[in-house]
């Protein structure tokens, strides 16, 4: 009996490190319709409660996503949208704040968190033609075309 009391308490620590050590940036919240996220060329059905990672491209078809970063800021997807997460930094004691996405196409909105109060010049979007430095605490961006 000890043994298995003793082995679900070591079971209960692993997982727990197991999620505490999680390195993605962002949770899926909303979800309706289907979006995918691709990682490393392999293409996956997002579920409400899924990690995005760095690096992640994150795709819409006909729904809508709702990601909250780990700074508290969110975006949200359109229809037919794709948007890569190229750098995310959130180490406010080491004074380390990076936010990077490159919006391919498609709808967003973002709504600045902690990163953007901290350091406006660290939230960046790119789109194929501009890269916008946030300095409010929303805004719209739609990209047209392939």
């Amino acid at each position: 009996m000890r043994f298995l009391i003793l082995s679900l308490v070591l079971a209960l620590l692993v997982a727990r490190g197991a999620a505490a050590q999680d390195d993605g940036v962002a949770l899926v919240k909303i979800l309706e319709g289907s979006a995918f996220t691709v990682q490393s060329g392999a293409r996956q059905a997002l579920t409400v409660g899924q990690s995005i990672y760095q690096k992640d491209i994150v795709e819409t078809a006909s729904g809508s996503v709702g990601l909250t970063f780990k700074d508290g800021s969110r975006i949200s997807l359109g229809p037919n949208s794709r948007i890569e997460f190229k750098a995310f930094e959130y180490e406010p004691k080491d004074n380390r704040l990076a936010y990077l996405v490159h919006m391919i196409k498609g709808t967003m909105q973002y709504v600045s968190g902690i990163i953007a109060k901290l350091a406006p010049d660290a939230v960046q979007i790119e789109t194929p033609v501009a890269t916008v430095v946030v300095r409010g605490t929303k805004m719209l961006v739609k990209v047209e075309g392939d």
